[in-house]
């Protein structure tokens, strides 16, 4: 009677476990079950190189790599097929005045390879899927009734030279081991999804393990890598199985249906940052700050915000900056130097530190109109050397709640 109603006990305990859904954090070990990287560059001598890797070694993992133009958030995906402890990579670079995302790599879709193998254009394949050119916003600056333009010399276009990058886990398939699986194999098991069969006993029916992915984007020149960024990684993000049209080739990867809603908002809320903050030197030249806005997929959107300038010389000088600034497109790009000109005393500002606070959604986007923004900031440094765009570095910027 007892071991009964252990057996009873314990059945329970399990059944209660796997329907409460696991809270989304930021995970501190650059693995998870959803990634986003905050930033990739394709311009001018600059390609960059995408890795996504199956950090769990005995599941195969399914997902959808994303790339998200800088405008609007136009998108680009694919399919790809990991075995466990394996990695998917592709490249972007500008090629003859077009974005061309390359790889070669055998976990693409079979149907995909040839295109990728010989190079896609980003933005001709947007294009062919429905999304039409779009006006390039600008970002300004109004000080004391004077309206002072923060430029962005891009192409009036969809723009793929600049973006960021999701990776929506699919479904994972427990194996039992660290052999390779055949990719015909989670091709089909793709495929069956899509038609919602199920009945695969090594299917997880209750999304991706926490520690399933990980990411990272490394900038080149001359293929020589000059510098990396490790994608951004949830864990408890992908707790549910997402079968039928949502997950096909051809389908928009749209956010509330491969992670649900409340997932979304749980992301959107980890992400609200009141004020960040860097240092800059000389000047500012060569050094941009580059703000991603995941899940907001809105043309012509805006954010205000506020930021103060200090020197290093025991802030000396300080300029705040307090009326209303704006910055535009799903990835900021504004260069530092454009701010420190605006204290028309670069002499003084040589050296210091910037402050952005206060950064607000102008639209009904994210988490709604007026509400902080969800964002992730990072700082990139592009020098000209030898006649040619280099990233030297690039990171996260430090973010205080």
């Amino acid at each position: 009677m007892l071991k009964n109603i252990l057996k009873i006990t314990s059945i329970a305990i399990l059944s209660t476990t796997s329907l409460v859904a696991d809270k989304v954090t930021i995970s501190n070990d650059r693995t998870g079950d959803f990634l986003v990287s905050p930033l990739y560059i394709a311009k001018g001598d600059i390609c960059s190189e995408v890795k996504v890797f199956n950090t769990n070694e005995t599941s195969s993992i399914l997902a959808k790599v994303v790339f998200r133009e800088k405008i609007a958030s136009h998108e680009v995906d694919l399919p790809i097929f990991l075995s466990p402890g394996d990695v998917w990579s592709g490249r972007v670079c500008e090629i003859d005045n077009k974005i061309i995302l390359k790889s070669d790599d055998d976990s693409n879709h079979p149907a995909a390879l040839e295109t990728l193998t010989k190079g896609k254009d980003l933005t001709e394949h947007s294009k062919n899927a429905g999304y039409r050119n779009v006006d390039v916003a600008r970002g300004y600056v109004e000080i004391n009734g004077k309206s002072f333009e923060i430029k962005e010399q891009e192409k009036d276009n969809l723009d793929f030279s600049r973006g960021y990058i999701e990776v929506y886990p699919i479904a994972q398939y427990y194996e039992g081991s660290r052999k390779k699986v055949p990719k015909n194999f989670l091709v089909d098991r793709w495929d069956r999804l899509i038609d919602k069969d199920k009945s695969n006993p090594k299917l997880s029916k209750f999304g991706v393990d926490s520690y399933s992915l990980s990411g990272l984007v490394s900038f080149q020149t001359e293929n020589q890598e000059t510098a990396s960024i490790p994608m951004t990684a949830f864990k408890g993000a992908h707790d549910q199985l997402v079968l039928g049209e949502a997950i096909n080739y051809s389908s928009q990867a749209k956010p509330d249906e491969l992670l649900g809603k409340d997932k979304v908002k749980e992301i959107l809320t980890l992400l609200q940052y009141e004020r960040f903050s860097f240092t800059y030197d000389n000047a500012g030249d060569c050094q941009y700050i580059n703000i991603v806005f995941p899940f907001s997929h809105k043309e012509k959107q805006s954010r205000k915000f506020k930021f103060t300038i200090r020197d290093m010389n025991e802030n000396k000088y300080t300029m705040i900056f307090s009326p209303r600034s704006n910055i535009v497109n799903e990835v900021g790009y504004i260069p530092v130097s454009d701010l420190i000109k605006l204290t028309r005393d670069t002499v003084k500002y040589k050296k210091g530190m910037v402050q952005i606070t206060a950064l607000i959604n102008n639209d009904e986007v994210q988490l709604g109109q007026n509400q902080t923004a969800s964002i992730i900031p990072t700082i990139s440094r592009v020098k000209p050397i030898g006649g040619k765009d280099i990233m030297i570095n690039a990171s996260y910027l430090p973010t205080k709640k």
